[in-house]
């Protein structure tokens, strides 16, 4: 081989490289992906794997959740087009909730009334469940990180969210780990008021 074609080989090798770390952080950066302790309201801590679908300037479009409880019979992975906000399970049933990131989710999830939306385990699937169906401790406060951490593939720790939990979300309702749902109430006739509709009873 000579000296030119040795050259070029380097330089397609390092080309080559390029390409695929790229590709790699174009990955990370629309599908970022890390782990975190969550307490269940028994006072169980299990550790969830987060993996969300992001859009520069718009946020989350969809989510996995994937985590294992012996309710549930194993691994199971709850996957919406919402920001997730909880995992709970009360008196055996595991439930699971989260809100639209904006009108688009809102409407694919049929304009709910509370705006977020929840669903329980069946044994087989997370089927949906009208808001005020779970548990009215399960809905007052939030326990899984709704925003993306800095570092992916981080362990999120249950310190690190009572030191530091995601910043106020909202511009006209300020939305944080505490759950308002009048708050949620308005901005779901917000969004309807938007299309001169109004939001669905559930």
């Amino acid at each position: 081989m000579t000296k030119r074609l040795i050259l070029w080989s380097i330089a397609l090798t390092l080309l080559a490289g390029g390409c695929a770390w790229s590709a790699w952080q174009w990955y990370q950066n629309r599908y970022p992906t890390w782990r975190e302790e969550v307490q269940l309201s028994d006072g169980r801590v299990i550790v969830v794997e987060q993996k969300h679908e992001v859009y520069e300037n718009y946020g989350t479009n969809q989510s996995w959740v994937t985590f294992a409880l012996p309710e549930m019979g194993g691994e199971r992975t709850w996957n919406s087009y919402l920001s997730p906000q909880r995992i709970d399970v009360v008196d055996g049933a595991v439930y699971v909730f989260g809100a639209p990131r904006g009108i688009r989710q809102f409407n694919f999830y049929r304009k709910p009334k509370h705006y977020m939306v929840a669903f329980r385990w069946t044994g087989k699937e997370f089927e949906r469940i009208p808001f005020l169906d779970l548990p009215e401790r399960v809905r007052k406060e939030e326990n899984i990180f709704p925003c993306v951490p800095a570092e992916s593939r981080t362990l999120v720790t249950l310190g690190l969210k009572h030191e530091r939990w995601c910043p106020v979300r909202g511009d006209k309702w300020k939305f944080d780990r505490m759950i308002n749902v009048s708050d949620y109430e308005a901005l779901a006739t917000f969004y309807a008021d938007l299309e001169n509709t109004k939001p669905a009873t559930n």
